[in-house]
């Protein structure tokens, strides 16, 4: 580790670069808290991985970033204002389009995350780089918070069984950036939900080789859509990309049409994540072998499918609402601290979570029912579709027969 210091026992130290242990350590001195930045990477080698991740930015961790200083990128090749949604059927399909009011920010998190790591480090920030060992950092301070989901970190916060209904993960995902992809209208998202099989997405997307499209598929495991998170693009490129294409032939062909087959690609061979990913919550705290407390958030804490595009989001959330809770304690950061802060971070939490769980599972009728009527109304799509914003408030609407009806009513 360089520039390691010998005893450091105030202060938080915060293990992650992610976009959560970032903008806490930001918010944190912001709020003039002292706060070491733990991270196994450079700003230069976040910047050069394969892509991780595909995150939309919505409106409120917009905001949140300028609060910090930080929002770049407000140009109109990093949103999205719109998405065209079709829900795929046996007999018809139900298709409505909607405005994403404020639009959110579509940046890859290669570009993202450097720059966060940058302002911290050029406003004094501490940050130390390379392998780093959790008991090492509680013996440096007076509160370890470890936003980083890696293997290594999430031994020390066991699978909370009550609140991980999935063992395993139940979508297969193949995810890049492409170019060759029409779009009808600028800057619309499409998805494509095909109950029993998975979802088809394309987003429109700034890349850190600039404008590109994600194309997504989310793949039931086992089903049709699953072949691509298989294959080989670097080894054989060619045979890739006629599956990608013989998949949307199949299952979107609206979207096929809009391809031009001799330009379509991926912009880089390397330009693709591919795996699954299990839905889980880990327990929020844990107690070092020194007695230094450890607190989780991020990846290190929940983990969510990607389908509701609540993760980077859920950490911004996380990462403010921590710094409040560290700037405003008047006693120290023991086991009682701990246990009171992650179960304050649960209360929003949980809705992303339950709301992330249950559009894994096929559609509930209200749920549809809900579709049928932004189908035929747009004033209630676009209601719909701006309420990604608000996770609490989406829930609230999708948890139950009676939140449609109230909020199909307030829309009308």
């Amino acid at each position: 580790m360089t520039g390691a210091r010998t005893h450091d026992s105030a202060g938080i130290g915060i293990i992650g670069s992610g976009i959560s242990g970032l903008q806490l350590a930001l918010r944190l001195q912001q709020l003039g808290v002292a706060a070491t930045l733990y991270s196994a990477q450079t700003a230069e080698e976040l910047g050069s991985t394969r892509p991780r991740n595909f995150p939309a930015r919505f409106a409120p961790t917009q905001a949140r970033e300028e609060t910090l200083g930080v929002h770049a990128w407000q140009h109109d090749d990093a949103r999205v204002h719109s998405w065209a949604i079709t829900i795929h059927g046996e007999d018809a399909d139900l298709q409505f389009t909607a405005a994403l009011r404020p639009p959110s920010s579509v940046v890859d998190f290669r570009l993202y995350l450097p720059h966060l790591l940058d302002e911290f480090t050029r406003r004094g920030g501490d940050v130390r780089t390379g392998p780093v060992a959790v008991d090492e950092v509680g013996r440096r301070h007076g509160l370890v918070v470890v936003a980083n989901g890696d293997r290594s970190m999430r031994d020390l916060f066991p699978v909370d069984a009550a609140r991980s209904p999935y063992p395993t993960p139940q979508r297969i995902l193949c995810s890049g950036f492409y170019h060759g992809i029409r779009e009808d209208v600028p800057h619309r998202l499409d998805i494509h939900f095909l109950p029993g099989i998975g979802e088809i997405l394309r987003i429109p997307f700034l890349s850190r080789l600039g404008p590109a499209h994600v194309l997504a598929f989310e793949a039931v495991p086992g089903g049709p859509l699953e072949p691509p998170a298989h294959l080989d693009a670097a080894a054989d490129p060619d045979g890739f990309h006629r599956e990608v294409l013989r998949l949307l032939a199949a299952y979107a062909p609206g979207l096929r049409e809009r391809v031009d087959t001799a330009g379509f690609g991926l912009v880089a061979p390397d330009e693709l994540a591919q795996g699954g990913v299990t839905p889980a919550v880990r327990k929020g705290w844990a107690r070092l072998a020194d007695g230094t407390c450890a607190l989780a958030i991020g990846d290190a804490w929940i983990t969510n499918d990607p389908l509701t595009a609540q993760g980077a989001n859920l950490g911004s959330h996380t990462a403010f609402a921590l710094a409040d809770l560290i700037a405003s304690a008047d006693g120290p950061f023991d086991a009682a601290f701990c246990r009171d802060a992650s179960a304050r971070l649960w209360e929003h939490a949980r809705h992303v979570v339950e709301w992330s769980n249950a559009f894994l599972a096929p559609p509930p009728p209200h749920v549809l029912g809900l579709f049928g009527r932004a189908a035929g109304d747009r004033q209630v799509a676009d209601a719909f579709v701006s309420r990604f914003h608000d996770p609490v408030a989406m829930w609230g609407v999708l948890a139950s027969p009676e939140g449609v009806d109230s909020f199909v009513k307030s829309c009308t």
